[in-house]
């Protein structure tokens, strides 16, 4: 029941900030209604997209997740929920697996540039 008072409550506070929107308003609703109709509708038809807009991204971003991780799975990468793979592969302690990358790129500095200068660090004496 208060709920219902306060949709009252905020309708008569927007009429009193408001008069001469309120004033168009019943004009048109009298003597235009196929005008204030259309109005209405524009106005319910935005209103409804502003509500629907947010729950279509939810779950079009719920779907994407879901995507991702089976596609992270497939490639055996084991998705977001990794407790699952460690009971499918026991891991021995201690075992270290090494993969061999590519071979190092040579030096893209010429030789013919410079020597290399050894120098040591010295701190000078506050007086």
């Amino acid at each position: 029941m208060n709920f219902i008072f306060a949709i009252i409550d905020s309708i008569v506070e927007w009429i009193k900030r408001n008069p001469l929107t309120c004033i168009l308003l019943v004009m048109i609703a009298v003597f235009a209604p196929s005008l204030f109709g259309a109005i209405f509708i524009g106005i319910a038809i935005v209103a409804l997209l502003l509500l629907a807009l947010p729950i279509y991204g939810l779950f079009k971003l719920r779907r994407m997740s879901k995507n991702m991780e089976q596609e992270a799975r497939q490639q055996g990468f084991g998705g977001f929920n990794t407790h699952q793979n460690t009971s499918s592969r026991p891991k021995n302690e201690g075992e270290v697996k090494v993969y061999a990358t590519a071979e190092a790129n040579e030096k893209r500095v010429n030789d013919e540039v410079g020597e290399y200068v050894d120098f040591e660090e010295v701190k000078d004496k506050k007086q």
